[in-house]
């Protein structure tokens, strides 16, 4: 049985493009929550802090790839590069078992 996959992107919206990337964030996590092999995909943010925290879980790394071909993830990466102050972090994570 595969191992699952954990991710924790971090999101760096520029604050006047804030309402564009929640937007486009929003038809992503629809889009992926219904994807199979997606566990959990979850936009979160602590409180007063200007950056975005999706968690993901996938059940494998291989459905995570397939999830990065999808139409809907490429969508995101042809927003506007100003929408953002910085590239989105990607830290990958495994259970400890």
């Amino acid at each position: 049985m595969p191992a699952p996959l954990y991710l924790i992107a971090t999101i760096y919206p520029a604050a006047q493009h804030k309402a564009e990337v929640l937007a486009a964030l929003g038809e992503l996590i629809a889009a992926s929550q219904a994807e199979s092999g997606c566990e959990m995909y979850d936009l979160v943010q602590g409180d007063g802090e200007a950056v975005l925290v999706m968690m993901e879980k996938w059940s494998s790394r291989e459905h995570w790839e397939a999830h990065m071909a999808t139409d809907h993830v490429q969508a995101m990466g042809k927003l506007d590069t100003s929408f953002f102050t910085q590239a989105t972090d990607l830290r990958f994570l495994h259970s400890v078992k």
